[in-house]
């Protein structure tokens, strides 16, 4: 994980898995969404010890919290609507994603997002931002998604991923475009 000058962008899962992120040289930087989903109740008693460093790393201005530009969240939902991962990502995914967006045309430091969710590294490779999975094998080839019926094959909006179609009420669901 080594890189001269550079910037990190830690996902939700990687500060989930333990790392030391203390001892890594580049600087990280995260949103406010993101530190919400690791202080969630349920991982408060199971990972004390990641919450001890972040808070460590916070308060020694080693991990920096930042919320990207408006336009930059913007932007991400017209891509991840554009790649069929909308509905997908959360509202927290959708900012981490921004935030690696707003670093990359704003600094010139090497920047790299690191997650293990395979829809956040989809939207990365559409955008053209370096990106990383930490301890799994990350996506192979960048995917663009189509929402369909899979009763009458009908072809549906990204933001229709999980409702019922109208015609025929099926759950929709997504698959590779063709």
């Amino acid at each position: 994980m080594k890189e001269k000058a550079s910037i990190y962008v830690f996902d939700t899962n990687i500060f989930l898995t333990g790392i030391d992120f203390n001892i890594i040289e580049a600087e990280i930087y995260t949103t406010p969404s993101i530190i919400e989903e690791v202080q969630d109740r349920r991982y408060v008693e199971k990972n004390r010890n990641i919450l001890n460093k972040i808070n460590v790393s916070i308060e020694t201005k080693k991990l920096k919290i930042k919320l990207p530009e408006y336009k930059y969240i913007k932007k991400i939902r017209e891509i991840s609507r554009k790649t069929g991962d909308f509905k997908a990502l959360s509202d927290a995914d959708k900012e981490i994603i921004a935030l690696a967006l707003e670093l990359m045309e704003n600094s010139i430091k090497n920047i790299r997002m690191y997650s293990n969710d395979y829809s956040i590294e989809n939207v990365c490779s559409e955008l053209n931002i370096p990106f990383s999975p930490l301890y799994k094998d990350g996506i192979e080839s960048k995917i663009t998604w189509e929402i369909y019926c899979p009763q009458c094959k009908e072809i549906h909006q990204a933001e229709d991923l999980n409702r019922v179609c109208e015609n025929c009420g099926s759950k929709l669901r997504r698959r590779p475009k063709k």
